[in-house]
């Protein structure tokens, strides 16, 4: 398989090939109404809800048409997708997460209300009067057939810690800068936010990232630091240029697991589900996110340098003076990337959808730069060099990643989810460890071990020459491929606070506890490239599959597995505090 980027390939040919995937930058506003800045008022998020849940109201979701000579009688609503008119709409409209296009033709015969978008229609088309727009977007959950806010997004900064200087707001900022992990402890970045006024606001963050396993030792190898500039361009959020000057620890892959899942188990387990790599460098980014398209696009160059992080203790509250596991290790040296990110997005809800399409696909092409792993000692302790000349340093490789997910509403209380992963080496050349990926564990196929598609790579551990520090050779698998079906529904039984008692809906949905159940299934597989280095030892890992149950309510949820190929454990118990997929 060829690559699909080049290192010859010049950016901006790149840029203009993504400019044509998207039909050129969306055409300036043509309406007569602009979207008023700012956050969204209550009264308004509560109005727009309201008739979102109305029974009367025809509920379309992702971008939707009215095609000529079509009429729709009664209210509509769009969630999260642009609505295009060229019929006619006999009521009123909403529009939530997107542009209202009115065409040449088309009509609406009622109040039009817009949240997070524009009303783009020919000069007099509408009545001004009749029609209104907020630019700030509507965070909303789809819960059964009702349409809710997403309270814990939807909180904004208390006043008095943001201040106002006219021409930028500045905002003081503590946050964790990731898991709490057996490399840094937790990390946590502290500095201000800077972002001015206007319809293309520029934004600055600056932070130092305190590794708490360092203590009260704040020399340079604890601590790390993020410079963070962004220009918005096209009025709307649809397109931004950005720098970013960082020295962080990363992991090398999520494991399918959320920050909070992997702090806890690590603080309170002593079990670190994750592996992680040092890294310094810049990178600057173009990103197209048109408004009434569900669709965006990233180009990045990346610069950094890579190092292996080695494993610090943190504390913990249980096994403190056990082992942790061995770090893989990392090729060290520099790496300069481009690499191109587009995603396709037409879920009803980002964080518990029901309907839509999730598509993301990532090539990243090595365009310079060198990466070797260290020399390791052999068994009598003597000197032995993992890559031989003339191979020494790692080829300059083509990696990419298709991930494809469809939710399906089958019924009002029933879904059906697919999950479609590909990742990997494109060219045939093999990856450098921090680049490898290796499915197994609760987080992608839970009824066999973590890790359990590693290609090898933890059969046994070696040691490093210059720093006789002891970690694996490698991290897994130059490609993989996962596949995961889920059916969900929600289980005859539940509580839902009086209305009487609670007036407010908003309130009873908070308060509502609704059980669900869920079957899945998953099958994956790994391998490795034929061109292998002189060192490496993996062997591609046999498929391997696994069915479950599981019972949860909103994000918490308790999970049974169970492997389908012999030799591999018996029923794994597990609790999870986000979704699957």
């Amino acid at each position: 398989m060829s690559p699909l980027i080049s290192s010859r390939l010049h950016p901006t040919l790149l840029l203009l090939g993504v400019l044509v995937l998207f039909g050129g930058l969306p055409d300036a506003a043509m309406g007569q109404v602009e979207p008023t800045p700012g956050p969204l008022p209550p009264e308004v998020r509560d109005e727009v809800l309201d008739f979102l849940n109305a029974p009367t109201t025809l509920r379309l979701s992702g971008g939707s048409r009215i095609p000529a000579g079509s009429r729709i009688e009664g209210p509509l609503g769009v969630l999260g997708g642009a609505l295009r008119v060229e019929g006619v709409v006999e009521g009123p409209v909403v529009v939530v997460n997107g542009d209202l296009h009115l065409l040449e033709g088309g009509r609406i015969e009622g109040e039009i209300v817009v949240v997070g978008g524009r009303i783009l229609a020919p000069d007099g088309a509408i009545d001004e009067a009749m029609a209104r727009a907020w630019s700030a977007p509507l965070r909303y959950r789809i819960r059964g057939d009702r349409v809710e806010v997403d309270d814990l997004l939807q909180r904004e900064l208390p006043p008095l810690l943001e201040w106002d200087l006219g021409f930028a707001n500045v905002r003081p900022t503590l946050r964790s800068a990731g898991n709490y992990n057996r490399t840094e402890g937790l990390p946590v970045e502290l500095g201000p936010i800077f972002r001015t006024t206007g319809r293309n606001p520029t934004q600055v963050g600056l932070f130092a990232i305190w590794r708490s396993a360092s203590g009260l030792e704040l020399d340079r190898e604890n601590l790390g630091h993020s410079l963070r500039i962004e220009q918005e361009m096209g009025g709307s959020g649809e397109a931004r240029v950005g720098f970013a000057h960082e020295s962080r620890i990363s992991p090398i892959e999520t494991r399918g697991l959320t920050n909070p899942e992997t702090s806890l188990t690590t603080f309170l387990l002593h079990r670190d589900f994750r592996d992680y790599f040092e890294s310094e460098g810049w990178s600057t980014y173009l990103e197209l996110n048109p408004v009434n398209r569900p669709v965006r696009a990233r180009i990045t160059y990346t610069e950094a340098d890579h190092r292996f992080a080695p494993i610090v203790n943190p504390w913990t509250l249980r096994d403190r003076e056990a082992a942790w596991r061995a770090q893989p290790l990392v090729a060290e040296g520099s790496a300069r990337s481009l690499s191109l990110l587009t995603t396709y997005d037409t879920r009803d809800d980002v964080y518990d959808p029901s309907t839509g399409w999730l598509v993301e696909g990532t090539i990243r092409r090595r365009v310079g730069g060198e990466l070797r792993l260290p020399a390791l000692a052999d068994a009598e302790g003597a000197s032995v060099t993992t890559l031989q000349a003339p191979s020494a340093a790692y080829p300059l490789a083509t990696d990419g990643t298709f991930d494809l997910r469809r939710y399906n509403r089958l019924g009002p209380d029933t879904r059906l989810n697919f999950r479609l992963l590909l990742s990997g080496s494109v060219d045939g050349n093999p990856l450098p460890p921090q680049f490898q990926r290796a499915p197994g564990g609760e987080g992608s196929l839970p009824g066999h071990p973590r890790f359990a598609l590693d290609c090898g790579a933890r059969a046994a551990p070696v040691t490093t020459e210059e720093e006789e520090i002891e970690a694996y050779p490698a991290y897994g698998c130059d490609r993989i491929g996962l596949f995961q079906v889920e059916l969900q529904g929600y289980l005859p039984i539940g509580w839902s606070p009086d209305p009487e008692r609670y007036p407010d809906w908003e309130t009873r949905s908070l308060l509502e506890v609704r059980p669900a159940w869920a079957l899945f299934a998953g099958v994956g597989r790994g391998s490795v490239v034929d061109d292998l280095l002189p060192h490496d030892l993996r062997v591609d890992s046999p498929t391997r599959a696994d069915v479950g149950v599981g019972i949860f309510v909103g994000p918490l949820g308790l999970y049974w597995a169970y492997p389908l190929n012999r030799g591999d454990r018996g029923l794994n118990f597990f609790v999870r505090l986000g979704h699957r997929f």
